[in-house]
C-alpha cells in the first residue's frame, strides 16, 4: 500500500477544508447555530466535499477508481440531494424517500443484501429470503442518518468516521481483500484531514468545518458500501467475507445511539426522528463533560468497540456470541441511557424533549458552567483583545461561554466566531441605550441562561446588572480595566455611567480588577469592596520573538539592520498621549539619526490631523511609520527593538504586556500598575513630561542592541510566568467556583 497515496488523500483533503470554508458562505454552505445546534457561530459545511475530492484523486492515482463503480451512482446521489440541504434545507420526508431511492439503487443494483443473519448467542444464521434486500435498504438508511447526527460536536464525526474506515482497512487485509483495504485506508487518511479542521486541538478553539448533510450521506454510503462488500458474497460471486458483525461494530456508537434515542423519543409519543439535543453527545455535556471529553470518550469507545470485537473475531470468536454481546453492550446503554437521562433532567429542570438546558442552581461548591461576558464593545482595544485571549483558556477549561455587545459588529466580534464563540451584537450607539436593545439583551440571557453574568469594561457592567434581572439566580461579576487617576478623559457620559456601576457594584458577587492601582481609586469613587485583581491573559504563543516575523515587517517598512525600530502601540485616545511620544521622538531622532518610530492603533493614521503636524517635524520626516490598526501586531512587535507607553493613564497596559511577551524592553510611564509588570527589566518615568521621555529612550538605545536583547529575554519570562493564558484562565475559573 502506497504510502504516497494515503499522504495524498490526507494532504488534499486538509487544503480542501481550507479552501472550500474560504468559499462556502458564497455557496450557502453554512451551519448556523439554533437552540439546538450551540456550536456558537456559523460553522462551513464543506468538510464532507473535501474528504470526497481527496479521497476520489487518491483512488485515481492508486488506480482504483474502478473499485468504485457499484457505489458511484448512489454515491452521487446522495452528495447532490446533501448539497442542496446543505443550502437550502430540504424537507425530512424528501431526504428520506431520497436516500431510500439511493440505498435500494444500491442493494438492486448490485445484489448486495443482508441474505442471512447471525443468531444472537447461537451457531448458524437465519435465512431472511424476500426480506433481505428491504432490511438491507432499512440498514442504509440507518446507518446515514446515524453518521448525520453526530456531524455537530467538534470532532465526533471526523473522529469515529476515521475509526470506523481504518477497522474496515485492517479487516479486509485480514481476508485477502487488498484492494478494498487501500480503499478504506484512503478513506480513513481523507478523514483524517478532515479530522484536522473538525476537531479542537490545543491550537485550535473550535471546529472550522462539519462534514454536512452532503458529506455526511455521501461517506455514509461509501461506508455502507465497504460493509456489505465485505460481510457478504456478490450474487454470483464467492468471497472470503468478513461478519456482519465485524463490519457493523466500526459504526456502533452512532449506530446504537440513533435507536436508543428514537425509541425513547417514541416511548414518550414524540416523533422518533425529531431533532434534540437529547443524543449521547449532549447527555455527556449535560453531565458536565466539556466537549473536548465527551468527544474523546466515545471516539475511545468506537475504537474499543472496533478492536475488541476484531480481535474476538481473529482470535476464533463464533459470530452469533459476538452479535449477542453487541446487543446486551446495547440493552445496557438503552436502560442506563434513560435513568442518566432521567436524571440529568431531574437536576436541570428540562423539558421530556430535551429542548430546554437551564442549569441547576448554583451552590459554593457548585461549578458554575454557563458564563455571559457582557462588553461595551469589541473594537480592536486592550479590554477587547484581553477578552479574546481568554475565553477560549475558559473553554478549554470547561466553561461554556457566550458574548454581548453593547456595540454594532466589530472586529473582535468576528474573530470570536472564528474562534467558536457565541457572539450576540445589539447594535447600540455608544453611551445610548435603547428599550429594543435592552429587550435583545434580555432575550439573549434568557435563551443562554447564564449561572454568571461577567461585566466587562463600563458600559458592559452596567449592561450585565441590566441582564440579572432576566435571570435573578445568575451571579453578577463586574469587570474594570483601567483606572480613575484621570476621569476627566473621559465623556461626560462615561462618567455618569461610572456613578451608575458604583452605587450597583454592592449587588456584584464579584468586582474584577486588572490592576492593583485601580482597586484604591474605584473604592474611592463608590464602589462596593469586593475587589479582586487578576491580570489580562496573553497568549504568549502568538506574541514571542520570531526571527522570519522581524525580517518580514522590517523589509515591508524598509527598516535596514543598522536602525532601531521603536514602537508605540495603542489606539488614539487623550490618555495614550501619542502626541508626546511623537514630540519626545524629534528628541530622540535628532540625538539618533538611526532611529525609527512604529506607531499603529485605530486611528492612528497619517491623515489624522491630531497626527499630521507632529509627524511633518524635520527631525521625523521619513522616519514615522502610522499603520493604523492591524492584525499583525505580534509581527510588528516582533520586528522592534524597544517599546514605548507614553500613557497619562492605565491600569494593566496590553500594549506593555505584547511587547515583553515578544522580547521587547520597554520604557513606560509610571500609570496603573505598568512598573510592577516591567519589574527590572525596562525603564520607568512619571507620565506627562515629553523631554523626561525622550531622554530615557535615548538611555535606552545608549546600553546597544545585545543589552536591548537581553532585557527582552528578561521581560519575556516575567510575562511568561504571570500572564499566560493558562494561568490567568485557571484563576477565573477557580474565582467563578468561589460565588
Amino acid at each position: 500500500m502506497s504510502l504516497v497515496v494515503i499522504l495524498t488523500a490526507f494532504v488534499l483533503t486538509a487544503l480542501g477544508c481550507r479552501w472550500l470554508a474560504q468559499h462556502a458562505a458564497r455557496l450557502r454552505l453554512i451551519d448556523m447555530p439554533d437552540a439546538r445546534k450551540q456550536h456558537g457561530a456559523p460553522i462551513p459545511v464543506v468538510g464532507g466535499l473535501a474528504v470526497l475530492i481527496g479521497f476520489v484523486l487518491a483512488c485515481a492515482l492508486a488506480g482504483r477508481l474502478g473499485v468504485l463503480t457499484e457505489v458511484a451512482g448512489p454515491l452521487l446521489l446522495m452528495l447532490v440531494i446533501g448539497l442542496v440541504d446543505d443550502a437550502r434545507n430540504l424537507s425530512a420526508r424528501f431526504k428520506l424517500l431520497c436516500q431510500i431511492v439511493a440505498a435500494g439503487w444500491l442493494v438492486y443494483a448490485t445484489g448486495a443484501a443482508l441474505y442471512a443473519m447471525p443468531l444472537p448467542f447461537m451457531a448458524g444464521h437465519l435465512d431472511l429470503g424476500w426480506a433481505a434486500k428491504p432490511l438491507t435498504v432499512l440498514m442504509i438508511v440507518a446507518v446515514l442518518n446515524a453518521i448525520n447526527m453526530i456531524d455537530g460536536l467538534d470532532g465526533l464525526a471526523g473522529g469515529c468516521l476515521s475509526i470506523a474506515s481504518l477497522a474496515l482497512a485492517l479487516a479486509a487485509q485480514a481476508v485477502g481483500r487488498p484492494e478494498l483495504a487501500q480503499v478504506a485506508a484512503i478513506l480513513c487518511a481523507a478523514m483524517l484531514g478532515f479530522l484536522l479542521w473538525n476537531a479542537r486541538w490545543p491550537w485550535q478553539a473550535r471546529a472550522k468545518v462539519f462534514l454536512g448533510d452532503a458529506g455526511a450521506l455521501a461517506i455514509g454510503m461509501l461506508l455502507c458500501w465497504l460493509i456489505l462488500t465485505l460481510s457478504l458474497s456478490w450474487q454470483g460471486f464467492a468471497v472470503q467475507r468478513v461478519p456482519l458483525t465485524v463490519v457493523l461494530a466500526p459504526v456502533a456508537v452512532p449506530v446504537i445511539d440513533l435507536f436508543v434515542v428514537a425509541f425513547w423519543r417514541a416511548a414518550e409519543g414524540r416523533n422518533p426522528m425529531q431533532a434534540d439535543r437529547g443524543h449521547s453527545h449532549h447527555l455527556l455535556l449535560e453531565m458536565g463533560l466539556s466537549t473536548v471529553g465527551a468527544v474523546r470518550l466515545l471516539w475511545l469507545a468506537a475504537a474499543l468497540i472496533a478492536l475488541t470485537t476484531f480481535a474476538a473475531w481473529r482470535a476464533g470468536v463464533q459470530e452469533g456470541r459476538l452479535l449477542g454481546v453487541l446487543l446486551a453492550g446495547s440493552l445496557a446503554y438503552l436502560v442506563w441511557f434513560r435513568l442518566s437521562w432521567l436524571k440529568v433532567r431531574k437536576n436541570t429542570g428540562a423539558s421530556a424533549s430535551g429542548r430546554e438546558h437551564s442549569l441547576p442552581e448554583a451552590t459554593p461548591a457548585a461549578m458554575p458552567r454557563r458564563v455571559l461576558f457582557v462588553t461595551s464593545g469589541l473594537g480592536v482595544g486592550g479590554a477587547e483583545r484581553a477578552l479574546e485571549r481568554l475565553l477560549p483558556g475558559l473553554q478549554a477549561q470547561g466553561l461554556s461561554v457566550a458574548v454581548v455587545s453593547l456595540r454594532e459588529p466589530q472586529a473582535v466580534g468576528q474573530s470570536l466566531r472564528a474562534l467558536g464563540v457565541e457572539v450576540f451584537e445589539l447594535g447600540m450607539a455608544p453611551s445610548r441605550p435603547t428599550p429594543m436593545g435592552l429587550w435583545r439583551l434580555w432575550g439573549v440571557v434568557r435563551t443562554f441562561r447564564p449561572d454568571v453574568i461577567q461585566g466587562w469594561m463600563y458600559h458592559g457592567n452596567l449592561a450585565a446588572q441590566v441582564a440579572r434581572l432576566a435571570v435573578p439566580r445568575a451571579a453578577v461579576v463586574l469587570g474594570i480595566h483601567q483606572t480613575l487617576a484621570r476621569p476627566e478623559l473621559e465623556s461626560r457620559a462615561t462618567r455618569v455611567v461610572i456613578r451608575c456601576d458604583a452605587l450597583l457594584s454592592r449587588f456584584a458577587a464579584k468586582i474584577l480588577y486588572v490592576a492593583q492601582a485601580a482597586v484604591a481609586q474605584h473604592e474611592a469613587a463608590g464602589y462596593a469592596q469586593r475587589a479582586l485583581v487578576l491580570p489580562n491573559a496573553l497568549d504568549t504563543a502568538l506574541f514571542r520573538p520570531d526571527a522570519a516575523a522581524r525580517a518580514a515587517s522590517r523589509a515591508m517598512l524598509g527598516v535596514q539592520d543598522d536602525e532601531l525600530l521603536i514602537a508605540m502601540i495603542g489606539r488614539l485616545h487623550p490618555a495614550k498621549n501619542h502626541a508626546g511620544f511623537l514630540r519626545a521622538a524629534a528628541w530622540v531622532a535628532e540625538a539618533w539619526p538611526a532611529a525609527r518610530f512604529l506607531c499603529a492603533g485605530l486611528g492612528v493614521t497619517p491623515n489624522n490631523p491630531a497626527l499630521a503636524p507632529l509627524v511633518e517635524q524635520v527631525a521625523l520626516k521619513g522616519k514615522v511609520f502610522l499603520l493604523g490598526p492591524r492584525e499583525d501586531v505580534p509581527a510588528l512587535l516582533a520586528g522592534c527593538d524597544l517599546s514605548v507607553l507614553s500613557s497619562i493613564q492605565e491600569a494593566l497596559p496590553n500594549a506593555v504586556a505584547e511587547a515583553m511577551s515578544c522580547g521587547l524592553p520597554c520604557v513606560v510611564t509610571n500609570v496603573g500598575d505598568a512598573g510592577r509588570m516591567i519589574g527590572d527589566t525596562g525603564w520607568l518615568i512619571e507620565p506627562g513630561d515629553d523631554e523626561l521621555l525622550a531622554h530615557a529612550i535615548e538611555l535606552a538605545l545608549g546600553e546597544g542592541l545585545p543589552a536591548l536583547q537581553a532585557r527582552g529575554q528578561a521581560a519575556r519570562q516575567r510575562i511568561e510566568q504571570n500572564f499566560a493564558v493558562e494561568a490567568v484562565a485557571t484563576r477565573y475559573v477557580q474565582m467563578y467556583r468561589s460565588l
